[in-house]
C-alpha cells in the first residue's frame, strides 16, 4: 500500500500551500487528497496504518500546508472535521467509514444486479464486513430464486 501514500503524498510539492487560505487547502483535501485514495478503497481494505498515514498527509496540509502537523498545529479534532457540514464537521471524508461503506456497496451490487460485468469478481471480505452487511440488510423471499438459505435474515 506504500505506492497509494506516495502518490497521496507525491501530490503536495506541485501545491503552493504557503499561498493558500485554510479554505482553499481544505477544498484540495476534499476533492484530491481523499479522491485518490478512494479508488483503492473501492476493492482492498487497506490496513489501519496505511489509513493513519494517508489521513496524516491530510491532516498535515489542511493545517499546516505541508506533509504532516504535529499537535500545536491542528485547530479541531480529525475525527470531529471528518463529521458533515450539517454535523459541525468539515465534511472531509473518513477513509475507513468510506472504505467499509464502499466494500458493503460492492456485496449489495453482488447481490441486486446479476448482469453487470464486475459479477464475477472474487473479491474477498472480513466476517467484519460481512457481519455488518447482513445486520444493515434484510430479503424478501419472493419466488426464493434469489434468497441464500444459510445467510440472508
Amino acid at each position: 500500500m506504500q505506492p497509494l501514500v506516495d502518490a497521496v503524498a507525491g501530490r503536495l510539492p506541485t501545491w503552493k500551500a504557503w499561498l493558500m487560505n485554510k479554505a482553499g487547502r481544505l477544498a484540495l483535501v476534499k476533492s484530491v487528497l481523499s479522491a485518490i485514495p478512494i479508488h483503492q478503497l473501492l476493492v482492498l481494505a487497506p490496513p489501519k496504518k496505511t489509513l493513519k498515514l494517508l489521513e496524516k498527509i491530510q491532516r498535515g496540509f489542511l493545517w499546516a500546508g505541508r506533509a504532516d502537523a504535529h499537535g500545536g498545529h491542528c485547530h479541531v479534532n480529525w475525527r470531529r472535521v471528518c463529521r458533515p457540514l450539517e454535523y459541525g464537521g468539515l465534511g472531509v471524508r473518513d477513509l475507513e467509514r468510506m472504505g467499509l461503506a464502499l466494500r458493503l456497496r460492492w456485496l449489495w451490487l453482488a447481490r441486486t444486479d446479476t448482469e453487470c460485468a464486475w459479477q464475477g469478481l472474487d473479491l474477498q471480505f472480513s466476517s467484519k464486513e460481512r457481519a455488518l452487511f447482513h445486520a444493515s440488510t434484510t430479503m424478501a423471499i419472493g419466488d426464493g430464486s434469489t434468497a441464500l438459505f444459510w445467510e440472508d435474515r
